[in-house]
């Protein structure tokens, strides 16, 4: 009799919207469980995330009595993870036990059960997490049986579970096996049985996303119209050689199968992901090939790409967030205030720190919720008003400094830019722009209209992309900041700017700036060639950026040894929600419109979401040109079109030894989003 552990993962990102969350609710979640209710044999594990437990609290309490009915009668067994679903090897030790604990308590207060078992987020292992799950009684993890392949154990070794070890702590380690989280639900109903039927072992084990029974494209249909779930169930109970069981019976009724030390691991797609792109072009190649000379399933296990941490390097953006994020945490580290530890727990939630299949850190309302946690902190807490330091951990010196409406970060490193404007009341960091990068899946691509077909895993679908989108499909060679310095040559068209048909003629995009403290901010200057018609000048920049209340000054120019036949063009990129400019009465668009103006002093956007209106004013006329930031990302859906912000190019013709020019920015008014 072979024993089947099955096991779903629901989850959620911090900051979703309502209307995806009910989706996936009358989708995936309701049905799945309305149908195992009617069949209390067939035994299960449960893993819910915070947010969508809070979700269920707020819109669906029935949902949540019924699965308290159905853990009562023993055929549900809760699983947890830290609360908010971070990445636990991400966080320090102590947010580790805060956030398995506040889960821990959950379940305990709301459903009388004792969870033991922990679902480990992307299941990134790194055994440093161990002690921290033991310290919160943890007594079991799931990975997948790609780990274990990693560590040296044959597919056939791993239908059973295995214990490790860190600092004489144990953990009983469950391997999913990846068999059957590509068969269920994608395959007919006979394909997963006599799978489990012919398993070398005691134990098959499933545990995976619930939302692949319904959210994922064509599951909807195929698991429950047309009656997958339903006849998986019944065949399953009836066939006579398969029982459902716990994970915990199985840690009581079996042994482990021996003692195992996993590498640092997370499932195999994720390796590929967290290549940079180019390394994982050449990872696929490599895999492909295996697979073509039918060598691959023998030398799997020797077949690994990138660990979860690389996305920290292959995502500056990233890892601003993440570093923002563990240095209010240190901040907090001696505090017990639940309130702030709260809006600190759900900035650690995993989705927009990483990208893959799904759109993650390309979501700019997931990232949104997350810079509006940290700043929840940040306006709360007493912190330095100036703080010189390496604050993104790159071996480097950044600063930061804040008023009471604003802070301010700045890398004098990379071209003396800003890199945050966090508005204090609105919660809004204006700064959370992303830049456009080649991804690796970008190649390949076909444009037009995906043919109609049958139902897929997200992991199959063919790379299509529309005509307009095609366009978009134009790749930055710096990040998305602001207060870069340009030296263009005059004839340059505005459009040239927005899809990168444009040469640099200096040195200071790259360039790394000197830098001094004074009382209202920072002054930077930087020397660097300019070059043109067949000579090159040597030039002085200077840079003075400010803070007063909710104002941000930036004073800028530059002096030549020679005089210069340029355009001197000063660069800013900001994000907004809803940018609306009116323009003698017309009201634009600006997400997704450019607009080119010969002669400007001023500028204007209103941002109908955060009720904030922007300003810019120039002490003198200039050229701007203000246009959408669009990035091509991959989804569960195919492609999208991802509006991330906004570039604002102020340009000079310049044809002088010396140029000054005076900005300043302006952020009125604000409410919390």
């Amino acid at each position: 009799m072979k024993k089947l552990l099955f096991g779903i993962h629901n989850h959620q990102p911090v900051g979703n919207f309502l209307h995806v969350l009910e989706h996936a609710y009358e989708t995936s979640y309701r049905p799945f469980v309305e149908i195992l209710y009617e069949y209390p044999e067939f035994k299960f594990a449960m893993h819910t995330t915070g947010p969508l437990w809070e979700f269920f609290e707020n819109e669906h309490p029935e949902f949540i009595e019924q699965i308290r009915e159905m853990v009562d009668r023993g055929q549900v067994e809760l699983v947890v993870s830290g609360f908010y679903e971070p990445v636990l090897a991400s966080i320090p030790h102590r947010d580790r036990v805060g956030q398995v604990k506040l889960a821990i308590n959950y379940v305990k207060d709301r459903f009388k059960f004792s969870p033991h078992g922990l679902w480990l987020t992307e299941r990134v292992w790194e055994s440093e997490i161990l002690t921290s799950l033991v310290e919160c009684g943890i007594k079991y993890v799931m990975v997948d049986d790609f780990h274990f392949i990693s560590a040296g154990k044959r597919k056939e070794e791993l239908h059973g579970y295995y214990i490790t070890e860190s600092e004489g702590n144990t953990l009983n380690i469950f391997p999913i096996d990846e068999t059957l989280r590509y068969l269920i639900p994608f395959r007919e109903v006979e394909q997963s049985i006599n799978y489990i039927k012919s398993i070398p072992g005691e134990l098959a084990i499933i545990f995976d996303d619930g939302e692949k029974f319904g959210v994922w494209p064509g599951t909807h249909s195929w698991v429950y119209e047309k009656g997958w779930l339903r006849r998986f169930v019944e065949e399953v109970l009836s066939c006579g050689e398969i029982e459902t069981i716990t994970f915990t019976q199985a840690t009581k009724e079996y042994p482990p199968l021996g003692r195992v030390y996993l590498p640092t691991a997370s499932y195999f797609e994720m390796g590929e992901w967290a290549l940079p792109p180019e390394g994982a072009v050449e990872f696929l190649d490599f895999v492909n090939r295996l697979k073509e000379e039918g060598i691959f399933d023998k030398y799997r296990r020797f077949v690994r790409g990138g660990i979860w941490r690389n996305f920290l390097v292959k995502y500056e953006e990233s890892n601003i967030m993440h570093k923002k994020m563990l240095f209010l945490s240190n901040l907090l580290k001696d505090r017990r205030s639940r309130v702030l530890k709260g809006f600190l727990y759900r900035a650690q939630c995993n989705d927009a720190y990483w990208h893959g299949v799904f759109g993650g850190l390309y979501l700019p309302h997931l990232r949104k919720e997350i810079y509006k946690n940290l700043i929840e902190v940040d306006s709360r807490i007493k912190s330095p008003g100036l703080l010189v330091d390496d604050l993104d951990k790159d071996g480097k010196t950044e600063l930061t400094f804040k008023s009471k409406d604003i802070r301010v970060s700045v890398k004098p490193h990379s071209g003396g830019t800003v890199y945050e404007i966090s508005h204090f009341l609105s919660k809004y960091n204006f700064q959370d722009t992303l830049a456009r990068r080649f991804e690796h899946y970008h190649r390949g691509v076909k444009i037009g209209e995906p043919p109609a077909e049958g139902v897929a895993s997200i992991h199959e679908f063919e790379k299509w992309i529309d005509e307009k989108s095609a366009r978009e499909m134009v790749y930055d060679s710096y990040p998305r900041y602001s207060a870069w310095n340009h030296f263009l040559a005059p004839e340059v068209k505005p459009e040239d700017l927005r899809y990168n048909r444009y040469e640099e003629l200096s040195d200071f995009l790259q360039g790394d700036f000197r830098y001094r403290v004074v009382a209202d901010g920072v002054k930077l200057w930087c020397s660097g060639n300019v070059r043109g018609y067949g000579e090159t000048s040597f030039v002085r920049l200077f840079k003075h950026i400010s803070l007063k209340g909710n104002k941000i000054g930036i004073d800028w120019g530059f002096r030549s040894g020679k005089p210069l036949n340029h355009v001197a063009a000063l660069e800013l990129n900001l994000k907004f929600e809803a940018p609306r400019l009116n323009l003698n009465g017309n009201i634009l668009d600006m997400s997704f419109n450019d607009l080119y103006l010969e002669r400007a002093e001023s500028l204007k956007i209103f941002d109908e979401v955060l009720k904030v209106t922007f300003s810019l004013d120039v002490d003198g006329p200039c050229s701007l040109y203000i246009y959408p930031i669009l990035t091509i990302s991959q989804s569960e859906r195919g492609f999208d079109l991802v509006y991330q912000g906004n570039s604002i190019f102020l340009m000079n013709r310049v044809s002088d030894t010396n140029f000054r020019q005076k900005v300043k920015l302006m952020f009125k008014g604000g409410k919390n989003a």
